[in-house]
């Protein structure tokens, strides 16, 4: 029998916490965090993290699992999220889910990985190629060895042609046959009933909302949040420093400015710019 579970996205700073936090008091639920920076111990104030307080009222699951320091992706989510449903719903508690972060909500959906295993020597020539010549030459690269790749890969996006080839040279098998197997793959959570909630607001209200949060994150220390972060070693960390608020703190950290107005204004900026690539990948892969 299908699983039945319930999942709250919508776009930055739409209400996704208060109304999962809601649901779940009402219901009695827990809540697995779909955010990808959530993830990371210490980063709190910039990923507007639900509170040691809330967090107590509600079990969550995903939130603090890796080091701002260590790389974690798609996958690493995948196999802790597997294994929090299954916790949940062994204890017969409903399950929501909650957040809106690209691959890691659409994990809830579809398969977002498929099974190839990229060998170092594989990766490492492909960077090579990239190296040498740019994205110019990995599409040349691909083309070489697949032709009719142009019909199922997006050439001018450079990382998508990289994959691609590191597929290719793995397997020998191009990369339209690849892409036909990957659809045919199951949702990695099994079979799945649910109950999906997206959380609209007009764009006056997103950004009303986006500007209100980034002050009070300001106010709460996000910026001493950040330095602690660079201690710890986030700059090893290519997702994480890039996170929205936190790339922005890092530059004007480097900068030296002291207008905490401009870092305001630069996250505001970078936030409503995700909003409409969030409202973009909603639209194009979930309905």
């Amino acid at each position: 029998m299908p699983l039945n579970i319930t999942i709250i996205s919508g776009v930055t700073a739409s209400g996704k916490t208060a109304e999962a936090l809601r649901l779940a008091r009402l219901t009695g639920a827990e809540i697995i965090s779909c955010d990808s920076v959530q993830v990371y111990r210490g980063m709190d104030i910039g990923s507007a993290k639900p509170s040691k307080e809330e967090m107590s009222q509600v079990p969550h699951h995903l939130i603090d699992v890796a080091e701002p320091s260590e790389p974690f992706n798609v996958s690493d989510y995948i196999s802790k999220a597997k294994l929090a449903l299954e916790k949940i719903s062994s204890e017969g508690r409903p399950v929501i889910v909650a957040g809106g972060s690209g691959f890691y909500l659409k994990s809830w959906f579809s398969a977002v990985t498929d099974n190839v295993q990229i060998s170092d020597s594989v990766r490492a020539k492909v960077s090579e190629i990239f190296k040498d010549g740019g994205a110019g030459a990995l599409a040349e690269a691909l083309l070489k060895i697949d032709p009719e790749a142009y019909k199922s890969v997006d050439m001018l996006n450079p990382r998508r042609v990289s994959k691609a080839l590191e597929r290719c040279l793995q397997t020998g098998r191009s990369a339209a046959d690849m892409l036909a197997d990957f659809k045919r793959l199951p949702c990695p959570y099994g079979d799945l009933n649910r109950n999906f909630i997206l959380i609209e607001r007009s764009d006056d209200e997103i950004s009303i909302r986006i500007r209100a949060r980034t002050a009070d994150m300001l106010a709460r220390g996000l910026v001493g949040e950040t330095k602690n972060l660079l201690d710890r070693g986030i700059l090893r960390n290519p997702s994480a420093s890039s996170a929205i608020g936190y790339r922005e703190t890092i530059k004007w950290l480097d900068s030296g400015s002291k207008d905490e107005g401009k870092l305001y204004e630069d996250i505001v900026k970078s936030t409503l710019a995700l909003v409409k690539k969030q409202k973009k990948f909603l639209r194009n892969n979930l309905f």
